[in-house]
Formats: C-alpha cells, structure tokens, sequence
C-alpha cells in the first residue's frame, strides 16, 4: 500500500513540473514573442540561448525590470522554468521556441 502511495506521489510531481514547463513556454510564446521574435521590438531570444544558471540570475537580478505589467510573478517563474529546461545545458536545448 506505501509502495502504491509513493509511486502515485513521484508520479504526480513528475506530471506537474512537466506541466509548469509546458505552460511557461506557452506564455514565453504568447507574452514574450511579441517583442522577442525576428523582427520585434527587441531580439530574438531562445531558451539555449544560455545555460540554465545564466536564465535564473539573469531574471533574479531584475535584468529584464520591465515586466511587471506583462507577467504575473507565477507566470515569471514558470517561463524561467522552461528557459532552465531546455536551456544550452539541457539534456534537450530548444533553438527555435518564438516563430516568425
């Protein structure tokens, strides 16, 4: 019954951060594309652009301070999230994540 208990447990968490990576790069596409894609305001930004650490001290910084009306500070987190699981240092770096 324990066994049982825990398998559903690490499964649950395992479900869960692939869904907080999932919806980060929905909103680093959806929020973030307008500006970061060929042609927008600002460059074009990939999450293996940089290796994970490099994603987390960039935002913990304030590097990029001018995000308080775009995201949420949950949304923030789940969109550094995903830049860190598919960043250069990644078992699986993402090279194109904002169409054209």
């Amino acid at each position: 019954m324990k066994w049982r208990i825990c398998c559903c447990l690490v499964l649950a968490t395992v479900l869960s951060a692939s869904s907080v990576y999932a919806d980060g790069g929905t909103l680093f596409k959806e929020k973030c594309g307008s500006c970061h894609k060929k042609g927008g305001d600002a460059p074009p930004v990939n999450p293996a652009d940089k290796a994970a650490v490099v994603w987390k001290k960039y935002f913990d910084r304030g590097r990029h301070d001018d995000l308080s009306g775009t995201l949420s500070s949950a949304e923030l987190e789940s969109v550094v999230g995903y830049l860190q699981a598919y960043a250069a240092d990644s078992d699986k770096p993402e090279t194109a994540a904002i169409p054209k």
